[in-house]
């Protein structure tokens, strides 16, 4: 499976949300600036994160942006699938992850590779379906480079009014 930059954007950008929020609404241009990424790039991310549910944003001088979940409830797949649309090993058109068969390849029923794919795919979601942004923020801890503190395990910002 290839990531893209906006896979690994994404995933970076969440991050230091979670990391640096506390709480409270974050720039894109912080974001942006800490991460070394194009702020038009990191807002068109964010576009793709906002419409899969995964950030609030809020408007005016002290706006900005914050998870719309819990961190330990966004997975890496969340993130990816967002960002990239979808987990596909190779991009082959037998690998659907409905398993459909009409998908116009003509090898489909015969070919035994395809099971090596739809493995690979299978193994390769439920990993990134098992870390969460608050395990990426555990990790950080461990290693010193931020506080536990720092990332909210459990605050949501924005709630509905």
């Amino acid at each position: 499976m290839l990531v893209t930059t906006a896979g690994r954007y994404a995933l970076r950008a969440l991050f230091d949300l979670a990391i640096h929020s506390n709480g409270k609404p974050v720039r894109i241009k912080d974001i942006s600036t800490r991460q070394k990424i194009s702020n038009r790039y990191l807002e068109q991310i964010f576009s793709k994160l906002f419409r899969a549910g995964l950030i609030r944003g809020r408007r005016g001088p002290s706006g900005g942006y914050v998870l719309a979940k819990e961190a330990q409830d966004i997975t890496v797949a969340d993130v990816v699938t967002a960002a990239e649309g979808s987990l596909q090993p190779a991009a082959l058109t037998c690998i659907t992850p409905d398993g459909d068969p009409s998908n116009g390849c003509e090898l489909f029923e015969e070919c035994m590779c395809r099971h090596v794919w739809n493995e690979t795919r299978k193994v390769l979601f439920d990993y990134l379906n098992s870390v969460t942004l608050a395990d990426l923020c555990n990790r950080a801890s461990k290693k010193g480079n931020f506080s536990r503190e720092a990332c909210p395990g459990g605050q949501q910002m924005f709630r509905d009014s």
